[in-house]
């Protein structure tokens, strides 16, 4: 039988647990806000830090759409990056996206799959090409979103309009694109804005970490008004529970996990989605070895060892690496609350990298208390 458990890729489907809100709100606002008769579509910010189940919950959305009874609503999703090298890049890929999605769509006639094949060649602004070829000259910021508004909308009134359909656009990680051009949340809401205006069924989900928008102070009010915020935190116990049960469920495993057991490993975890399907990853492998049907608190006791090896060896491991020299005595003095030894210029560039988490003003914590533990040992071999 097929573990169900999958800390390399995103849950969906039958082995997605837990985000009922979420999930409520999706089916409750931002799907019927596509429909052809809404009054104008909604877009939602999905924030929380690394490993919270930010793609995932995406991922959701997506098997939410296509299990619509309509099924009239296609999802263009793009993994930001800085190797977009500029907007133009990153507009001409988003609209290569939204024409692949459409042609994924089967119920669309012969002719019309023809005439999308060749769509990145054909949309033109005077002056513009959605050509991939690299030009001597730079585009300005401001070129590349008007490409990508005209784009859109003219895919709009030629294909998803007349077919009845409308199209969610996700953004994974839409703070990497953020660093490209620091205006680029500014010029989506402009042009997500105008979309409505010519009443374009496209909404935007978008994905990053919880200071999203206080990095941009200065556009941020705006911004911020334009999107419902989707906030991911920790599991609570319950939600633990669910996260661990429903994918045992959802295959037929034989294996159960008792109550014990799942707040054991809650605690440990802190509630943590990654660590959480991490353990239980290889703890249903273990249990399988074992052929144990039962799972209590003394088997999940005796799994955890195994769990925090690989944590420690992979993981913890791979995130001290990526600090330099001096950020990992920042991260030392943060674990040993030697405050003066803290060099808070390092502070935000350990923060981008996920490793510290901001509690208040001047006052930061590693990201997770075994993170932390592993800092402490480490230090203990390195002073």
């Amino acid at each position: 039988m097929q573990n169900p458990f999958n800390p390399y890729q995103p849950a969906e489907g039958k082995l997605f647990a837990n985000r009922k809100h979420e999930q409520a709100w999706f089916r409750r606002d931002l799907i019927p806000s596509l429909a052809p008769e809404s009054l104008g579509t909604y877009n939602a910010a999905i924030l929380g830090p690394w490993g919270i189940g930010k793609s995932s919950l995406v991922h959701q959305l997506r098997y939410l759409t296509q299990t619509a009874p309509e099924n009239s609503i296609g999802m263009a999703f793009m993994s930001c990056t800085t190797g977009f090298g500029s907007m133009m890049g990153f507009c001409t890929a988003m609209v290569d996206a939204v024409r692949n999605e459409a042609l994924r769509l089967s119920h669309w006639d012969h002719q019309l799959r023809e005439e999308l094949a060749q769509w990145s060649l054909e949309i033109r602004v005077p002056g513009l090409t959605a050509s991939r070829s690299r030009s001597p000259n730079p585009v300005s910021a401001v070129s590349a979103a008007e490409f990508l508004r005209t784009s859109l909308l003219q895919l709009w009134e030629r294909v998803f309009h007349p077919q009845g359909c409308a199209m969610l656009i996700v953004l994974d990680d839409v703070n990497l694109l953020q660093m490209i051009d620091n205006q680029s949340l500014m010029l989506l809401r402009a042009i997500f804005q105008d979309l409505h205006m010519y009443q374009a069924r496209y909404a935007l989900v978008i994905t990053g970490p919880p200071d999203l928008f206080s990095e941009i102070r200065d556009v941020s009010e705006p911004v911020t008004r334009f999107f419902e915020h989707l906030p991911l935190t920790a599991f609570t116990q319950e939600d633990a529970r669910d996260a661990i049960r429903d994918p045992l469920e959802a295959v037929h495993s034989p294996v159960v996990v008792t109550d014990d057991a799942a707040q054991w490993l809650w605690e440990k975890t802190q509630g943590h989605p990654y660590f959480i399907t991490y353990a239980m990853h290889y703890g249903y492998q273990m249990a399988e070895d074992a052929q144990w049907t039962i799972v209590d608190r003394t088997e999940m006791q005796a799994i955890w060892p195994v769990v925090l090896g690989r944590l420690e060896h992979g993981k913890f491991s791979d995130d001290w690496n990526a600090a330099t020299a001096g950020e990992q005595k920042t991260l030392i003095a943060i674990v040993q609350d030697q405050h003066q030894a803290i060099n808070t210029g390092l502070i935000t560039r350990l923060v981008r990298k996920g490793l510290v988490t901001k509690l208040d003003r001047g006052h930061y914590t590693l990201y997770h208390p075994m993170f932390r533990d592993f800092v402490l040992h480490t230090a203990e071999n390195v002073l």
